[in-house]
């Protein structure tokens, strides 16, 4: 007997990805800022899943981060709590507030390698 799941529907978890520009020679400064706040805040805070960060190899005043969230509610209430403290710390050295976007992960795969 097959059972069929109507994948459109369904998904794991919702991500955010929010894209900052910041001023000329400040991303360093600023995603270390960034990433301090993920490292500490968003790890705690309910339904959390992880994030990427990603710095830009073409601009190098662009940093993304991609956060993973088990819920609406959860997604809705980091951009109210953690979001906005890492928007606000960061904001002086930002060219203007970040883009950000939401989305449904219809799937992932993560893995590491060892060093060889």
């Amino acid at each position: 007997m097959f059972v069929l799941i109507n994948i459109w529907w369904f998904w794991l978890v919702l991500a955010r990805v929010s894209r900052f520009c910041f001023r000329k020679g400040k991303r360093e400064e600023g995603f270390a800022d960034l990433d301090l706040i993920l490292t500490k805040q968003a790890r705690i805070a309910k339904g959390f899943r992880g994030f990427v960060s990603l710095l830009s190899r073409d601009d190098k005043n662009i940093a993304s981060v991609l956060t993973l969230w088990d819920s609406e509610e959860a997604l809705v209430a980091s951009e109210k709590e953690v979001f906005a403290e890492a928007v606000e710390k960061v904001m002086p050295l930002l060219e203007k507030e970040p883009d950000v976007e939401h989305y449904r992960v219809f799937s992932t795969e993560m893995f590491s390698r060892g060093v060889t």
